[in-house]
């Protein structure tokens, strides 16, 4: 059987053998980019009732959005969560589709409740800070990241971004430190921005410059 063609698993009388192994195909169609094949599986199991419907429910959503599909990718994940109202993942993947529609207040609650359901969700605490960000809540964005790398010191992206958010504070100090850690670790190079980051370092420096000589200039006036 080719797991590239998933016409064959609607017809093949031994599909429910494979119900526990839904996600694992599942991902493996859209890891190869076969978004469509991917939902046309987990629309079977859906169909069939075959594994953890809330969970299908979810990455058929992650995979709609992966088409532009965004209203469907939130009817399903919104789906999952009439199933399973306490899934964490499924606020995170809503919250990461509307964070993309540039509905951030909506993203903002979804985060927090994944957040609720879960207190370590690192990665809920960073993508909350990005969509505080685009609010210009840079203190509360601050905050998360701290939390984030917290509960995951080896979160690279959000030094970079924890530097972003205390520049946009004028913790000038703070900022050139968690940009410079970012640079030195590799986080440059892992996200592919390292010389964006390294100039605006420079224009950090040349910031935190300005603003200390201020205080001179306004003295010789």
């Amino acid at each position: 059987m080719s797991f590239g063609n998933t016409s064959l698993w609607v017809r093949d009388p031994t599909l429910a053998q494979f119900d526990d192994s839904y996600f694992e195909k599942g991902l493996q169609l859209m890891e190869s980019g076969d978004f469509e094949g991917a939902i046309a599986l987990f629309d079977s199991a859906i169909k069939l009732g075959l594994g953890d419907i809330a969970g299908i429910h979810v990455c058929r959503g992650e995979a709609l959005a992966a088409l532009g599909r965004m209203d469907a990718a939130i009817e399903s994940i919104s789906a999952a969560l009439t199933i399973e109202p306490y899934l964490a993942a499924a606020y995170l993947a809503r919250g990461n589709i509307r964070n993309d529609q540039r509905e951030f207040d909506l993203a903002i609650n979804d985060y927090t409740m994944a957040i609720h359901i879960e207190p370590d969700f690192d990665e809920a605490y960073y993508r909350r800070a990005l969509a505080y960000e685009e609010r210009k809540r840079y203190a509360d964005a601050e905050a998360d990241l701290t939390r984030t790398l917290d509960l995951n010191p080896n979160a690279l992206g959000a030094y970079e971004a924890r530097g972003r958010m205390r520049a946009a504070q004028f913790k000038f100090d703070e900022a050139i430190a968690d940009l410079s850690f970012y640079l030195r670790s590799g986080g440059g190079k892992q996200f592919d921005n390292h010389s964006e980051t390294q100039s605006y370092l420079l224009i950090l420096r040349a910031q935190r410059l300005f603003w200390r000589l201020i205080p001179w200039v306004g003295r010789r006036g």
